[in-house]
């Protein structure tokens, strides 16, 4: 891919595909946008459902693991909190290596980059590997609607796809049917996209729908939940 590195507005990287005018991350700040779409509005409470005794890990599905932020921010957070997580991601074109290696994340946020060039490092192979004591990883390269995910089993989804204008097969109702099947009780989804086609659609599957306060330059962002 004729990818391009970009700083956003907070000191972190991000990656423009111009043969697609989309960018892998908000230009107002890749780190803000990935904590408070993904970590505040979905870890967050998965990790609260944990505490009350509702679920004994947290298993969380990723759709696009892309340059790997949301994986790292969630890795960081379990150690943090000392929460089990089990992380799948799924992703259909995986970066190369002389461009993850390139990212800043670590830096931004005074991590150590071994963590963050381990993630990358594993193999996209459908195999689970031990990050941390708190963490493991498991990577699959493949189309979502063409793999199939276990029943029942997801607390939290990430929802990290190109935008619907770029990827529409990616926001039909019968992919949020093929997550609602996958998804535990409780389960949180989350996502920056907010238009009100996919939220009809994601309605339709089942889920119950809400929406939440973006991070910077978005107004507002998209919850889906089951209990």
């Amino acid at each position: 891919m004729n990818l391009q590195f970009q700083q956003t507005e907070d000191g972190s990287l991000t990656l423009f595909l111009p043969d697609k005018n989309e960018h892998y991350h908000s230009t107002h700040g890749a780190i803000q946008e990935s904590q408070v779409v993904y970590i505040q509005a979905a870890l967050s409470p998965a990790f609260q459902a944990y505490l009350d005794g509702r679920i004994s890990s947290v298993k969380v599905f990723e759709m696009g693991f892309g340059t790997g932020l949301n994986t790292f921010l969630t890795a960081i957070e379990s150690k943090k909190a000392r929460i089990p997580v089990e992380y799948t991601s799924i992703e259909a074109f995986p970066l190369e290596k002389g461009i993850w290696e390139k990212l800043n994340y670590a830096d931004c946020l005074k991590q150590p980059a071994e963590t963050f060039l381990q993630l990358h490092q594993q193999a996209f192979d459908g195999k689970s590997r031990i990050i941390s004591p708190y963490f493991k990883l498991t990577k699959i390269q493949g189309l979502l609607q063409e793999t199939s995910l276990p029943e029942n089993h997801f607390h939290v989804i990430y929802y990290d796809a190109f935008a619907p204008s770029v990827q529409p097969e990616l926001w039909q109702t019968s992919i949020f049917q093929q997550l609602h099947n996958a998804a535990a009780s409780p389960c949180f989804l989350s996502t920056y996209c907010a238009q009100g086609q996919f939220k009809r659609n994601l309605r339709e599957a089942g889920f119950e729908v809400s929406n939440l306060p973006g991070p910077a330059g978005k107004r507002e962002i998209t919850v889906g939940r089951i209990e």
